[in-house]
């Protein structure tokens, strides 16, 4: 794969997602969030990648992933008005079907076709599947893009949540109710040092720790650092309601994240 391909990608990609514009500035709003979602997550897949010092044509490989690993979006929110998945359809699914209708990926050689829609179709399962090996390359673009992609969302959520009195966007929350406390599976999964599950959650509490959940499905130390540097994991600890149980996890997942950061250290 060569920089020209990924150029043409590019152009391509600007100008299928300007067919999604709309009057109606919820729809505009969240279409523009997207655009900016995955400009900064193929920011971030480079970072990851050149921490690993691969060569320069499987970053471009990793940020060609990037760039089309939301593109069901877009018109999955065009069409249904949300980004939740259950409600709709699975928009990393959605991806695959568009690029395959589109043919933009014929000028590649077929097995980079199949891994960019493989690590596409992946990115938003709650693991990387079973028969895909480790020692597989798709193993390794696919934990790119779930790290690239989790840090920006984490960034989205910390930035929205320091707003959150002055604007909220339900989109991005799901629709989900203000209501108070925790659903138990949330809290349970997360003691047990485990992603939580989308289908348990119940109101915007349980959204944010479903975000913090996410450090249990990191890859690379890089990403680590990042999230340490930009503070997004304690932004959003900061805007849990004060319980018990609140610092309960807090601690939790503090311990977790100083456990990982001595592991990086004695490894370095």
């Amino acid at each position: 794969m060569q920089k020209e391909d990924l150029d043409y990608f590019r152009e391509w990609f600007f100008e299928y997602v300007n067919r999604f514009f709309s009057s109606d500035s919820f729809i505009r709003e969240n279409i523009e969030l997207k655009i900016e979602h995955t400009r900064r997550v193929c920011e971030n897949i480079l970072l990851i990648a050149k921490s690993e010092k691969i060569s320069e044509k499987e970053c471009i490989l990793a940020e060609t992933i990037a760039l089309f690993h939301d593109l069901g979006r877009f018109e999955q929110f065009t069409k249904y008005n949300t980004f939740n998945d259950s409600e709709s359809e699975n928009h990393a699914i959605l991806g695959v079907k568009i690029l395959n209708k589109e043919g933009i990926l014929t000028r590649l050689p077929g097995n980079e076709i199949r891994l960019i829609l493989k690590a596409v179709e992946y990115h938003n399962l709650m693991e990387i599947p079973g028969n895909v090996a480790l020692s597989d390359k798709l193993h390794f673009f696919c934990r790119l893009i779930r790290d690239a992609d989790k840090i920006d969302i984490l960034r989205l959520a910390s930035e929205g949540y320091a707003e959150e009195e002055k604007c909220r966007n339900p989109a991005l929350e799901l629709y989900l109710p203000d209501t108070k406390g925790y659903s138990e599976p949330m809290v349970s999964e997360i003691l047990n040092n485990r992603m939580a599950r989308i289908e348990d959650m119940k109101n915007r509490n349980d959204i944010k720790l479903l975000r913090l959940s996410w450090i249990f499905d990191l890859n690379f130390p890089v990403t680590f650092t990042l999230l340490k540097e930009y503070g997004y994991l304690e932004s959003i600890i900061s805007s849990l309601p004060e319980s018990k149980e609140t610092e309960v996890l807090k601690k939790h997942l503090e311990k977790y994240l100083d456990t990982i950061e001595s592991e990086a250290r004695s490894f370095s």
